[in-house]
């Protein structure tokens, strides 16, 4: 070390602890703290101001406790990589943490490899970095890589990402796992960014899903106040989705909830299948609420949508959720496989504008191949380029009722094949196309009212007057999922007659769209539950049924998020999901060395 080093090193640490503030975090238990300075020196020993390290290599030499720290100095950049493996560890209570210190946020810019990577270890807490890679890592390496294989004895758990701004790689943040049951458990993204991405955003992913056997890689997984935006996806794919936002892959309970994804998928270059904002598929019990999705794209005309229920999903709920303006369906149900596992599911109180822009399979909500025993209700849906609702071949069990069902344009309020109500069951639903021409397209038929379609077909009964939204002709401009509420122009007018007008539905969860308890209310069409309804004999065309009035100073008090998305299916016909692949691992070759002379520890 030479002495012009030494001042300078001195000299930086005293500048920096005159004013140094580790970013805000809860306290963990006590461990050792070791920093990283561009004027740092990899031969110290890493634990003062002083004596900070220099580069991401040789803090990932270093064998990591429980409770343990590395951080990096904030308004700094360190190239190449950090790399955690199995002994680097840490726990629930006392979790390895990497941050930043000192002003502004650091930076960890990659260029070849993954900026991080963990090797079957949990117990891991990442906070407040900007990780950025170049064009050697937009097309091969994923930003924030968290890789489980088969030879850990059980999942690594208690993994927190947060406040992370991730851009410029093949997949932004991905957790992987090689075999059922060995991914990763009690996981949290929040508050994060991921964008201009290739392939993916945000994703969790395992192995091939056995519908005989049904297991899943990762467990109790967060997502909350995650921004995925302008991940384009992959030109050169022909064969496979590419350019989703947020997806949540071969997963036992999990949540997304309070995020946004717009913008993504644009360069897709798959016809057969493509990207959504916000989905799951192999998974089960997952909830996809309160988050928003919208203008979402496809480079083809397969998928493009803003939120999906995908292949071998059972038992998953996607709720107040807002979807607009997207090229494929705001809402998608569907599955290639016959193997009868997407099964279960709740569609409720989302609201659905302007989607299915592109290709005409579509509608705003598309119920698509062997689904079954899934509910659909309460969600209100305006389309302007196609039907408000579009089945095809293969469901079972499935029940739409209460929604409102408005087209716009050129398309029917529903169009399905012929289908049975064994297949799938409407009630009190309002269906409506403005500008005249048939309601439903069932089969071949076309039916003008109801009465009629019921007649030949056994559904439940309706309504097919104007449902009389507050503004239907109305863009929503919401991008933040803590203001879903402020979309009252898709409640309905006082003298609508779906007020009062719905059907009973078991169970139907606490609260609407806009966060008003169900508790004594009277049942309504559509996403917005009011308290009061207006005498029958005030709304002509109510069809014997009551109206109510729509008090919309007591949706405005009310505050509560929303939206969603999930990639899907198809452009021309019925076409197969696939999932990503699990690369091999790549076994990690940097040594770990221990900290202080004399610690007998041996390096893997």
């Amino acid at each position: 070390m030479t002495r012009i080093g030494a001042a300078l090193r001195l000299l930086t640490a005293a500048a920096v602890a005159a004013a140094v503030l580790i970013a805000p975090g809860p306290a963990y238990a006590a461990g050792r703290t070791f920093y990283l300075s561009p004027l740092g020196d990899d031969a110290a020993d890493g634990q003062s101001l002083a004596t900070a390290w220099k580069t991401l290599g040789r803090a990932g030499q270093e064998r990591l406790r429980p409770g343990d720290s590395v951080l990096l100095q904030g308004g700094a950049r360190f190239d190449g990589q950090l790399l955690l493996v199995q002994d680097d560890g840490g726990t629930e209570d006392a979790p390895v943490t990497i941050a930043t210190y000192g002003t502004g946020r650091a930076t960890i810019k990659a260029s070849g490899l993954e900026a991080i990577k963990v090797y079957d270890a949990g117990g891991i807490t990442i906070r407040g970095l900007d990780i950025v890679g170049d064009a050697s890592t937009y097309d091969t390496w994923s930003g924030v890589l968290f890789y489980a294989d088969d030879k850990v004895p059980a999942r690594p758990s208690d993994v927190t990402l947060t406040d992370l701004d991730v851009s410029g790689f093949q997949l932004g943040i991905a957790f992987a796992g090689a075999s059922p049951g060995r991914g990763f458990r009690n996981v949290a993204v929040t508050d994060t960014k991921v964008h201009g991405n290739r392939d993916d955003g945000l994703l969790f992913y395992g192995p091939a899903f056995d519908a005989s056997n049904p297991s899943y890689a990762h467990s109790d997984v967060v997502i909350r106040g995650v921004t995925a935006y302008d991940n384009a996806g992959n030109p050169k794919n022909t064969a496979t989705h590419s350019g989703s936002g947020i997806v949540l892959g071969s997963v036992r309970n999990g949540v997304i909830e309070q995020s946004s994804a717009f913008h993504n998928g644009f360069a897709c270059a798959s016809a057969g299948e493509g990207p959504v904002g916000i989905w799951t598929y192999d998974s089960t019990g997952v909830t996809i609420q309160r988050n928003v999705s919208y203008r979402n794209r496809t480079g083809t005309t397969a998928d493009g949508g803003g939120f999906d229920l995908d292949q071998n999903v059972s038992d998953s709920v996607l709720q107040y959720n807002l979807s607009y303006e997207n090229s494929g369906p705001g809402l998608l149900v569907f599955t290639a496989r016959t193997n009868g596992a997407l099964r279960g599911n709740t569609v409720r109180f989302n609201v659905s504008v302007g989607d299915a822009q592109g290709n005409g399979w579509y509608g705003g909500l598309t119920v698509a191949g062997q689904v079954a025993d899934t509910a659909i209700y309460h969600n209100t849906i305006v389309t302007r380029r196609s039907a408000a609702v579009k089945l095809r071949e293969g469901l079972t069990g499935v029940s739409i009722r209460n929604n409102v069902l408005l087209s716009q344009g050129a398309g029917a309020a529903v169009e399905a094949p012929d289908l049975t109500t064994a297949n799938v069951r409407f009630d009190g639903n309002a269906y409506y196309r403005a500008g005249g021409g048939p309601v439903i397209k069932w089969g071949d038929g076309l039916y003008a009212s109801v009465a009629d379609w019921r007649a030949d077909t056994g559904q439940g009964p309706g309504l097919d007057v104007d449902p009389k939204l507050q503004d239907p002709s109305a863009t929503p401009s919401v991008t933040d999922p803590g203001r879903l509420t402020s979309v009252t122009q898709f409640a309905l007018a006082g003298d609508s007659p779906a007020g009062g007008a719905g059907v009973k539905v078991a169970s139907p969860g606490g609260v609407d769209y806009f966060g008003a308890p169900l508790a004594g209310r009277p049942v309504s069409i559509g996403a917005a539950q009011p308290a009061t309804v207006a005498p029958a004999d005030a709304a002509p065309g109510a069809k014997g049924r009551t109206t109510w009035l729509w008090v919309v100073a007591v949706v405005l008090l009310v505050v509560v998020g929303g939206g969603a998305s999930v990639t899907a299916g198809v452009a021309a016909g019925r076409r197969s999901r696939r999932r990503r692949a699990v690369p091999a691992p790549r076994r990690p070759e940097a040594q770990k060395v221990p900290s202080q002379v004399g610690d007998d520890r041996q390096t893997p």
